[in-house]
Parts: structure tokens; C-alpha cells; sequence
């Protein structure tokens, strides 16, 4: 699976979402050209009865920014849903005559550093997403194939496998969801 590439020009931060506006905050800080990035994890369960592959946010309420520059970063920071960024303590020597003590500046993030991390999380998230493993038996649970015999052969980007169900005698290879087979 191709990761999400990060762009080494921009100026990358952690932006923390208000409770329950992270979408809100994803779409005002795209409408305001900002790119964003937030690691999400697969997990299949069931709903009414059907297996269903539900997607959601793997570090809550934050969200990885990209800006060009200070005036971008202020307009991210004044998004609608975006409560704060991820900041730390620095000693305040601006002007004299102010009153010496600490400020907090925005924690800038590495690009590179942040790049490893994204390319972590795409691997680990083929590697063994929920228990299914390469050579594994199962049973197909829906579409034409439903109750046939099958065997994983590779794990797919995009919560998707690829099986060789037992037609005829001989193995035939078929594209399918993760939902749609059933471990045995």
C-alpha cells in the first residue's frame, strides 16, 4: 500500500479538534487550502446483523497540519471545530519591558520524523489487519461465492483480500472484503 506522502516544504503541527467536531474541523481547514493528515484504523463489526468495516480516527480528537506559513497556521487555528494546536513552554525575550516569564509556541513536527510515522502506520495496518493472515482457511459469507471453502493469499490495501475459493476442484483467485469472509 503507497502511504500518504509528506510534503517536506510545508511547516507541519498537531491541531487538537473540538469534542465531537472533528469532521467539521477536516473540512474548514481543507476549505482553507490546509493539508491534513489523521491516521485511521479498520475494524470490522457488526451492525443489524452484517459484517461492515467501520473506519475511525486512531488518535482522537488530533489532527496532523500542513501550512505554508505563520499567516496559513493562524487561519488553520481559526477554523471552526479546531480548539488548539500542540504547544510547548519557551522563555518570552520579544521586547524589553515585558513582563519575563514563559510563552507557549506552536510544536513544529519534523518532516521526515512525521513521513517514518505515516509509513509505519500503512505497514502495520496491511501487515495483520484484524487477525486475517496469508495461508489462512476461511468461509466466504457473501456474494456467489457465499459458503464456499477458501484460502488467503494476500492482504490488500484497502480492507480488501485476495482468496482462492475451491471451484471444480481447482483454486480460483478472487478479489473480496475483509466483512465478507468469515474465519474458521
Amino acid at each position: 500500500m503507497a502511504s500518504l506522502t509528506i510534503d517536506p516544504s510545508l511547516l507541519w503541527y498537531i491541531a487538537r479538534t473540538k469534542p465531537r467536531m472533528g469532521e467539521r474541523a477536516l473540512q474548514a481547514l481543507q476549505a482553507a487550502q490546509v493539508v491534513t493528515y489523521q491516521p485511521r484504523t479498520s475494524e470490522v463489526v457488526v451492525r443489524r446483523g452484517r459484517r461492515v468495516i467501520r473506519r475511525t480516527a486512531m488518535l482522537l480528537r488530533i489532527v496532523f497540519i500542513g501550512v505554508a506559513d505563520a499567516d496559513h497556521l493562524d487561519e488553520a487555528k481559526a477554523a471552526p471545530g479546531v480548539a488548539d494546536l500542540v504547544c510547548y513552554p519557551v522563555e518570552d525575550a520579544s521586547t524589553e519591558g515585558n513582563i519575563a516569564g514563559p510563552v507557549l509556541k506552536p510544536a513544529r513536527l519534523d518532516a521526515e520524523g512525521l513521513q517514518q510515522f505515516v509509513d509505519v502506520l500503512a505497514r502495520g495496518e496491511i501487515v495483520e489487519p484484524v487477525g486475517i493472515k496469508v495461508g489462512q482457511s476461511v468461509v466466504v459469507r457473501e456474494g456467489p461465492f457465499a459458503s464456499f471453502p477458501a484460502v488467503v493469499e494476500a492482504i490488500l490495501p484497502n480492507d480488501r483480500l485476495r482468496v482462492a475459493v475451491s471451484l471444480f476442484g481447482r483454486p480460483s483467485p478472487v478479489e473480496m472484503g475483509m466483512a465478507d469472509v468469515q474465519m474458521l
